[in-house]
């Protein structure tokens, strides 16, 4: 006859098998890396910002397949952006050299964000999401990814679309990439 002190050991056992072999994961959360800018944007002068990215948010990006349509999502958030109605940012990721002349159809590419109203005074700015992984995606198939510990981010004004001088803060930068496990 059993007594019931050997059930937790004879339940543990029962059920430790099936811990290690079948059961589904929980779906992972989003892999990010977060940074801002130390200057604001201002005429013809980019703006890098260089964030470390964590062991899983590297690995992440360098299973990354090579097809553009397929994957996991990869998002650049740039948030509380105070740019002058007209203004146009292009956003290029780990190219740090990117200036106003370097093309939209670089590898490094990400997009543009442009700004239709001048922000109140009191508004904290404007919020843009652009889909990064296109861009990672052609690097990786490239063979231009080069991702070491860092990302960076750089922001170029696209030349005739703010004064010169008008400086441009930027609060906040951050990469996500979502459901990396598939």
């Amino acid at each position: 006859m059993l007594s019931r002190r050997p059930a937790p050991l004879l339940l543990a056992l029962g059920l430790g098998p099936l811990l290690f072999c079948g059961l589904p994961r929980a779906a992972s959360a989003a892999l990010s890396v977060e940074g801002a800018p130390l200057v604001p944007l201002r005429g013809s002068v980019p703006v890098t910002v260089v964030m470390h990215a964590s062991y899983d948010l590297r690995g992440a990006l360098r299973k990354l397949p090579t097809s553009v349509d397929a994957g996991p999502v990869v998002r650049l958030s740039i948030e509380r952006v105070k740019a002058p109605a007209g203004a146009t940012i292009r956003v290029f990721v780990n190219l740090p050299n990117a200036t106003a002349d370097t093309p939209t159809t670089d590898f490094h590419y990400v997009g543009s964000m442009t700004s239709f109203e001048d922000p109140a005074a009191d508004s904290p700015g404007d919020d843009f999401l652009l889909d990064a992984g296109r861009a990672f995606k052609r690097l990786k198939k490239g063979d231009r990814l080069l991702l070491g510990d860092n990302v960076s981010v750089t922001l170029v004004l696209e030349p005739g679309t703010a004064g010169a001088e008008v400086p441009i803060p930027v609060e906040h930068v951050g990469l996500s990439i979502e459901n990396a496990g598939q």
